[in-house]
């Protein structure tokens, strides 16, 4: 389209109009517009380039803070406590020092559980139904007259030696080990029973004591308690977890239940 100025002198001087400004206008705005383009697409480039480095920049920052060697710290699992558990993953001491210093066990845990000083226990089924997770430090020939039938030395060093003794217990119904696995660690597992005409009254501190922890917690029995025991080669060291299947009286699917917790047991060095 003509200038104002151009139509105004053809009005004016009556001068015919040029005929290449009109192409020359037209030939303007697309160089305007070209430009414009190539502008807007610089700009997108620069900012392209720009997120690409300060990506490459945090990632190096973020490498930059942490340590040759270093590893990210293990999500926090909470370690059982006296009272009630809300289901979920726990973790298990076994109060032997060096042990839970250089190792962690870690049990899932369903609803109807309460936490005890040993492990965890069934509401209302506390020593029972439980499951706890020993270091043995003294093991007794008859866990009935325990004040005089420590074994000496004590039958610790090995699986194999823990299960020789606690199978050869009197007072004890034990069934043949067998060769199991836990986590991946080689283990024994024995079941236990306590003859029902057994009567803890009757023995030493009216206690019915198969063997004591190396933190020096007692381990008793009641009449009728059923166990079973895994005794799992850790790295040389015999840990025992104990599981107390309840006495009469209790269901198959309790028992089964209460397997679990030791079938999800995880073993893990520190």
């Amino acid at each position: 389209m003509p200038e104002v100025q151009e139509v105004f002198q053809m009005a004016t001087q009556k001068i015919q109009p040029d005929p290449d400004a009109l192409e020359r206008q037209h030939l303007g705005q697309r160089r305007q517009v070209a430009k414009q383009k190539v502008a807007v697409f610089a700009l997108i480039a620069a900012l392209g380039v720009g997120a690409a480095v300060f990506g490459i920049s945090a990632l190096r920052s973020d490498d930059s803070t942490r340590l040759p060697g270093s590893t990210v710290a293990p999500t926090t699992i909470p370690t059982v406590t006296a009272g009630r558990l809300e289901p979920g993953t726990y973790a298990l001491r076994t109060l032997d020092s060096d042990f839970d210093a250089s190792h962690r066990i870690t049990i899932e845990v369903p609803d109807g559980y309460e936490g005890t000083d040993v492990g965890v226990s069934k509401l209302g089924r506390t020593g029972q139904m439980s499951v706890a997770a020993w270091i043995i430090g003294d093991v007794y020939g008859d866990p009935c007259r325990w004040r005089s039938t420590s074994l000496d030395p004590p039958p610790t060093s090995s699986v194999d030696a823990l299960v020789s003794a606690l199978a050869s217990q009197r007072g004890v119904r034990t069934a043949a080990p067998t060769d199991v696995t836990v986590d991946g660690y080689a283990a024994k597992s024995l079941e236990r029973k306590v003859p029902a005409g057994t009567n803890p009254a009757d023995c030493d501190g009216g206690e019915f004591r198969p063997w004591l922890g190396t933190d020096g917690g007692r381990r008793y029995l009641e009449t009728g308690q059923r166990d079973r025991l895994w005794i799992v080669d850790v790295d040389g060291v015999p840990l025992v977890i104990d599981a107390s299947l309840g006495g009469a009286g209790t269901s198959a699917e309790d028992r089964a239940a209460h397997i679990q917790i030791v079938e999800s047991v995880q073993i893990d060095p520190r």
